[in-house]
């Protein structure tokens, strides 16, 4: 099996995995100020590094398909489940931490001028 195909696996599992985490029970525990949207950009981020592995070169694919995950994600919380509800905030941080890992990996990509 090639990377990429086994990359395309991984980030479908890990697609199914969020949106389990994501419309399942919030998590109870105390409330660090910020924590949330710092985990949501870890999440989103690493969604974006994995769809690079999957479509090398795609970095407009893996941070639409974040961000398109993560918007799908706050409209669910927002409609569908009950005990949670959609933050735009949450949304902000999953397309700033798929952002940076797209910046970081394009410029890693990016040859240098001698």
């Amino acid at each position: 099996m090639r990377l990429d195909h086994g990359a395309r696996i991984a980030l479908l599992l890990y697609m199914a995995w969020l949106f389990y985490a994501a419309l399942g029970p919030a998590p109870q525990g105390p409330e660090i100020p910020h924590l949330d949207k710092l985990m949501h950009a870890c999440a989103w981020g690493l969604m974006a590094g994995i769809a690079i592995f999957a479509w090398p070169g795609r970095f407009r694919l893996a941070f639409g398909l974040a961000l398109a995950h993560g918007a799908l994600t706050e409209v669910l919380q927002g409609t569908v489940v009950s005990g949670r509800s959609a933050e735009w905030l949450d949304l902000l941080a999953d397309g700033c931490g798929a952002a940076l890992v797209v910046w970081i990996a394009s410029r890693r990509q990016r040859p240098t001028s001698a």
